[in-house]
Protein backbone atom coordinates (compact mmCIF):
# COMPACT_ATOMS: atom_id res chain seq x y z
CA UNK A 1 0.00 0.00 0.00
CA UNK A 2 1.11 3.31 -0.64
CA UNK A 3 2.22 5.77 2.17
CA UNK A 4 0.09 9.09 1.83
CA UNK A 5 1.80 12.27 0.01
CA UNK A 6 2.27 13.55 3.86
CA UNK A 7 4.53 10.89 4.80
CA UNK A 8 6.42 10.79 1.17
CA UNK A 9 9.80 11.38 1.66
CA UNK A 10 11.58 14.30 1.11
CA UNK A 11 14.44 12.46 -1.30
CA UNK A 12 11.20 10.58 -2.94
CA UNK A 13 9.35 13.79 -3.71
CA UNK A 14 12.98 15.74 -5.43
CA UNK A 15 13.35 12.64 -7.34
CA UNK A 16 9.73 12.59 -8.47
CA UNK A 17 8.99 16.02 -8.87
CA UNK A 18 11.94 16.22 -11.55
CA UNK A 19 10.81 12.93 -13.44
CA UNK A 20 8.03 14.61 -13.87
CA UNK A 21 9.36 17.39 -15.21
CA UNK A 22 11.50 15.54 -17.44
CA UNK A 23 8.69 13.64 -18.95
CA UNK A 24 6.84 16.34 -19.41
CA UNK A 25 10.09 17.81 -21.54
CA UNK A 26 9.97 14.22 -23.48
CA UNK A 27 6.49 14.18 -24.30
CA UNK A 28 6.61 17.74 -25.54
CA UNK A 29 9.72 16.81 -28.12
CA UNK A 30 8.61 13.65 -29.68
CA UNK A 31 4.96 15.50 -30.27
CA UNK A 32 6.61 18.36 -31.62
CA UNK A 33 8.27 15.75 -33.80
CA UNK A 34 5.35 13.91 -34.80
CA UNK A 35 3.21 17.31 -35.70
CA UNK A 36 5.84 18.02 -37.91
CA UNK A 37 6.31 14.83 -39.57
CA UNK A 38 2.81 15.38 -40.95
CA UNK A 39 3.25 18.12 -42.78
CA UNK A 40 4.98 16.73 -46.24
CA UNK A 41 6.49 20.26 -47.24
CA UNK A 42 8.59 20.12 -44.26
CA UNK A 43 10.16 17.10 -45.50
CA UNK A 44 12.65 18.75 -47.98
CA UNK A 45 13.21 21.59 -44.84
CA UNK A 46 13.64 18.67 -42.56
CA UNK A 47 15.62 16.89 -45.25
CA UNK A 48 17.94 20.01 -45.18
CA UNK A 49 18.10 20.48 -41.62
CA UNK A 50 19.29 16.55 -40.75
CA UNK A 51 21.97 16.94 -43.09
CA UNK A 52 23.69 19.97 -41.48
CA UNK A 53 23.14 18.76 -37.71
CA UNK A 54 26.30 18.46 -37.12
CA UNK A 55 27.34 22.05 -37.99
CA UNK A 56 24.16 22.98 -36.29
CA UNK A 57 24.55 20.84 -33.21
CA UNK A 58 28.09 22.86 -32.30
CA UNK A 59 26.41 26.38 -33.41
CA UNK A 60 23.65 25.74 -30.46
CA UNK A 61 26.27 24.08 -28.11
CA UNK A 62 28.31 26.43 -27.79
CA UNK A 63 25.72 29.07 -27.71
CA UNK A 64 23.69 27.27 -25.11
CA UNK A 65 27.00 26.14 -23.22
CA UNK A 66 25.81 27.58 -19.97
CA UNK A 67 22.13 26.43 -20.29
CA UNK A 68 23.36 22.99 -20.76
CA UNK A 69 25.86 22.64 -18.26
CA UNK A 70 22.82 23.99 -15.85
CA UNK A 71 21.17 21.21 -17.31
CA UNK A 72 23.41 18.45 -16.51
CA UNK A 73 24.04 19.98 -13.38
CA UNK A 74 20.41 19.35 -12.14
CA UNK A 75 19.91 15.85 -13.40
CA UNK A 76 23.52 15.57 -11.12
CA UNK A 77 21.98 17.19 -7.94
CA UNK A 78 18.75 14.51 -8.57
CA UNK A 79 20.18 12.05 -8.81
CA UNK A 80 23.48 12.27 -6.09
CA UNK A 81 20.86 14.60 -3.84
CA UNK A 82 23.49 16.72 -1.89
CA UNK A 83 20.13 18.68 -0.93
CA UNK A 84 17.05 17.94 -0.75
CA UNK A 85 13.64 20.23 -0.97
CA UNK A 86 13.25 21.52 2.48
CA UNK A 87 16.97 21.53 3.36
CA UNK A 88 18.10 24.40 5.09
CA UNK A 89 21.59 24.98 2.84
CA UNK A 90 23.81 27.89 3.11
CA UNK A 91 26.02 28.72 -0.25
CA UNK A 92 28.18 31.86 -0.18
CA UNK A 93 26.28 34.64 0.53
CA UNK A 94 22.62 32.91 1.05
CA UNK A 95 21.31 30.86 3.61
CA UNK A 96 17.80 29.28 3.41
CA UNK A 97 15.32 26.62 2.91
CA UNK A 98 15.29 24.78 -0.18
CA UNK A 99 11.78 25.49 -2.28
CA UNK A 100 12.71 23.71 -5.57
CA UNK A 101 15.07 22.07 -7.03
CA UNK A 102 14.25 22.15 -11.34
CA UNK A 103 15.81 21.25 -14.40
CA UNK A 104 18.22 24.37 -14.60
CA UNK A 105 17.59 26.57 -10.79
CA UNK A 106 17.61 26.20 -7.25
CA UNK A 107 15.33 28.28 -5.25
CA UNK A 108 15.43 29.40 -1.78
CA UNK A 109 13.78 30.93 0.62
CA UNK A 110 15.86 33.17 2.70
CA UNK A 111 12.85 33.31 5.49
CA UNK A 112 12.24 37.29 4.85
CA UNK A 113 9.73 37.02 2.22
CA UNK A 114 12.11 36.70 -0.99
CA UNK A 115 13.26 33.75 -3.21
CA UNK A 116 16.65 32.98 -4.01
CA UNK A 117 17.52 31.59 -7.70
CA UNK A 118 20.57 29.64 -7.86
CA UNK A 119 21.83 28.20 -11.41
CA UNK A 120 22.68 24.64 -10.59
CA UNK A 121 26.13 24.83 -12.00
CA UNK A 122 26.97 27.27 -9.26
CA UNK A 123 25.98 24.34 -6.67
CA UNK A 124 27.63 21.89 -8.31
CA UNK A 125 30.67 23.45 -8.70
CA UNK A 126 30.78 25.04 -5.46
CA UNK A 127 30.45 24.44 -1.92
CA UNK A 128 27.36 24.23 -0.24
CA UNK A 129 26.44 23.60 3.70
CA UNK A 130 23.82 21.20 4.34
CA UNK A 131 22.80 22.41 7.56
CA UNK A 132 19.49 19.17 7.76
CA UNK A 133 21.92 16.28 8.26
CA UNK A 134 20.70 15.26 10.75
CA UNK A 135 17.78 14.49 9.00
CA UNK A 136 18.86 11.76 6.81
CA UNK A 137 16.36 9.63 6.93
CA UNK A 138 13.41 11.79 5.75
Amino acid sequence: MTPPVSQVSRSTKTRLRFLRRLAILIVFVVLAAIAIAQFTELKRLATGILASTAVLAAIIGFAAQHTIANMVAGVQLAISQPIRIGDRIAFEEVEGRVLDITLSYTYVDPGDGTAVVIPNQLLVEGVVHNLSTADTQA
